[in-house]
């Protein structure tokens, strides 16, 4: 299992251990125990200062495959951010039964952007949905959590233009396009046809602005009345677009992503601000 130190007749685990050498005392970054012959690392301390993406933190601990208790501290300024809204910005998984991580937030966790629904003509095929915001934080292990900063997850990306009817040659009569999901990787807008244009992509906290209906210069056919959803802000679902409920009913926003996947193996030491779902 874990270290853990007797404090008042109770075993406890510790997040820091100091250690006395010439009557001054210091932080210790890492504790080994040997048992069996064998040498066991049991504490480990890690400061993360320089933005990055997809952080797996079993990986960069080198993959122990015992116990280990890991006090692991974002310093300000630093943000961790995931490559696509598939992704999870920081991952927790993987350590042995008994690990306890604590994790010390003090700069920017967050995940990706949804993009937002593409045009589509008005023969078909149906309107397009806007994808889901992307997973901030991540795990599967015990965490102790001291947020002094910022847990959010990435925008969903508002859904399509709905087609209101199967008028329309497929080269000139186009429906309306959403826009982009926040995040600190931005949700895309939504993929335009020919001439008509893309949806706004997010920003690194609001979701882009959405656009309507497009159709060739000259064109007597047309999807009046269809506009795209606007990408949704950190931690909100993107809009539905219009209009709503449209000709095929598929024209939803993308869902906020998760601020915390594994709740219920999280103790908020301090919250602090967190934006988006928290569930398992």
């Amino acid at each position: 299992m874990a270290i853990q130190v007797k404090n008042s007749s109770a075993w406890v685990t510790p997040s820091q251990i100091h250690a006395k050498s010439a009557g001054v005392w210091y932080e210790c970054g890492q504790v080994w125990i040997r048992q069996g012959g064998t040498w066991y690392q049991m504490l480990k301390d890690l400061e993360i200062t320089a933005n990055t993406i997809d952080y797996n933190l079993f990986t960069a601990l080198g993959s122990p495959t015992t116990p280990i208790t890991a006090r692991i501290e974002i310093a300000s300024g630093v943000t961790i951010s995931s490559s696509s809204s598939s992704a999870k910005a920081f991952t927790i998984s993987g350590f042995a039964t008994g690990s306890i991580i604590y994790l010390i937030n003090n700069g920017a966790i967050a995940g990706a952007g949804g993009a937002g629904g593409a045009r589509v003509a008005g023969t078909g095929p149906a309107a397009t949905f806007g994808i889901d915001g992307g997973t901030a934080l991540y795990t599967r292990n015990t965490l102790k959590l001291t947020n002094n900063g910022s847990i959010a997850a990435g925008g969903g990306g508002g859904g399509g233009g709905g087609r209101t009817n199967r008028v329309g040659a497929a080269y000139d009569a186009y429906t309306g396009v959403g826009g982009g999901g926040a995040g600190n990787i931005v949700g895309a807008g939504g993929a335009g046809i020919g001439i008509c244009s893309d949806g706004n992509d997010g920003n690194s906290t609001l979701g882009g602005g959405a656009k309507g209906h497009c159709s060739a210069f000259g064109s007597s056919e047309d999807q009046t009345g269809s506009f795209g959803g606007a990408g949704g802000a950190l931690g909100v679902a993107g809009n539905r677009g219009t209009p709503s409920p449209d000709f095929d009913g598929t024209n939803f926003g993308g869902a906020a992503g998760n601020a915390i996947d594994g709740i219920s193996y999280t103790t908020k030491l301090t919250a602090g601000s967190i934006l988006g779902l928290e569930v398992n």
